[in-house]
């Protein structure tokens, strides 16, 4: 059976080993989500950075662009590769520990699995999938929309669609509700097969934010 393949220039041998625990733990919650079995598609090349500029100055030097100033992991899917750095033990202001760290591996092994079996798919889309599965917003929609979404103006969907995650405010927010709602209008099955479908995506995908923030504004004050 296949394995990951890893490339470390991290300072501890057995970081690598926690990766893949994380991995090996999460995945089969993920094929799960996605209704599709480990067929042994779901291995990848895992680059393991030291610090968090290792990471960055690795990617840049792969030759990838354009990662936004909070970037500390990513799944690139131009070499179908997953690329995470070690983070301190110690509890900092400024970086993760490695407990927090988890939940990025856990967050971008889904991106890994999504693009193995859907393909490309609009960074929106494929970030909202990845939210709604972390577990990053437990504390509920109402929350977002009441602390959040509801104190900014409504971002024009070509940003999220362009230039996703460039913007002061968070993109991620946006994305999540959007997914949330489609998963909860359409029902999962028909949202799997959805997006398998570029056309619907790209007809779906109009007015999606407004229609979800309105959505759920309606829900909520019932």
């Amino acid at each position: 059976m296949t394995e990951n393949k890893y490339i470390c220039s991290n300072r501890s041998k057995d970081y690598k080993k926690h990766i893949e625990k994380i991995i090996q733990e999460s995945k089969k919650e993920i094929l799960d989500f996605f209704e599709v079995k480990d067929d042994g598609r779901f291995n990848y090349t895992i680059y393991v950075y030291d610090t968090i500029e290792a990471l960055k100055n690795g990617l840049h030097a792969r030759g990838f662009k354009d990662d936004p100033e909070y970037m500390c992991a990513c799944f690139k899917d131009e070499d179908k590769s997953l690329n995470f750095y070690e983070p301190v033990e110690e509890e900092s202001e400024n970086e993760w520990t490695k407990e927090e760290y988890d939940l990025v591996i856990f967050h971008e092994l889904i991106h890994a699995v999504e693009h193995t079996i859907y393909g490309e798919q609009p960074e929106w889309l494929s970030e909202g999938i990845a939210k709604y599965l972390d577990g990053t917003y437990s504390q509920g929609i109402k929350f977002l929309l009441q602390n959040y979404i509801n104190n900014l103006p409504i971002p024009e969907m070509r940003e999220l669609e362009e230039e996703f995650g460039f913007h002061d405010y968070d993109s991620y927010d946006y994305a999540y509700i959007m997914v949330s709602y489609l998963i909860e209008t359409m029902g999962k099955k028909r949202f799997l097969k959805f997006l398998h479908n570029a056309h619907e995506v790209t007809e779906l995908s109009k007015n999606l934010l407004e229609k979800s923030i309105k959505y759920y504004e309606e829900y909520f004050a019932e």
